[in-house]
């Protein structure tokens, strides 16, 4: 069972509220400020370029955790468990581990800069990496089709 997560006063996005994680998030950044955060401590990220960031987000529904929608480079980073995406090989996708930096913004970012997509809410921290796997799957096929080999 997870444990639970204070929340603090709620901010107000546009007509969304959004309650703001406290205490156990210290990779959330202070409001106003952007932080460089090691993946693969405090989560995993998958690296998708936004037309496969958005089909899977709406593929996945409610199942979808904290996603970073990086509006100028066009990539969406879905945040998974620590360690969870071991072995992880969807094509069009990277991993972002160990070693790898993701530059995290703060709840109240705007959606012309770098900004949450779906923000890290105590019930929806992770995307399951089991389902963003099948959802990418089907975005890849949707918009690539099946792989073919090449000589």
């Amino acid at each position: 069972m997870s444990e639970a997560i204070p929340l603090a006063p709620t901010l107000v996005k546009g007509s969304m509220s959004i309650a703001r994680p406290q205490g156990n998030l210290p990779w959330l950044p202070p409001m106003g400020t952007v932080w460089h955060i090691e993946a693969g401590t405090h989560f995993d990220a998958i690296r998708a370029g936004q037309t496969l960031g958005r089909t899977a987000l709406t593929l996945l529904g409610d199942a979808s955790g904290a996603v970073i929608c990086d509006p100028w480079s066009r990539i969406h980073y879905f945040l998974a468990k620590p360690s969870s995406t071991t072995g992880w090989n969807v094509r069009e996708t990277t991993v972002c581990g160990t070693a790898t930096y993701i530059v995290v913004p703060p709840l109240d970012a705007k959606e012309m800069h770098l900004h949450w997509a779906v923000p890290p809410l105590p019930d929806r921290l992770f995307t399951p990496a089991g389902q963003l796997r099948q959802a990418l799957h089907a975005a890849v096929g949707a918009h690539y089709g099946p792989r073919t080999e090449q000589c």
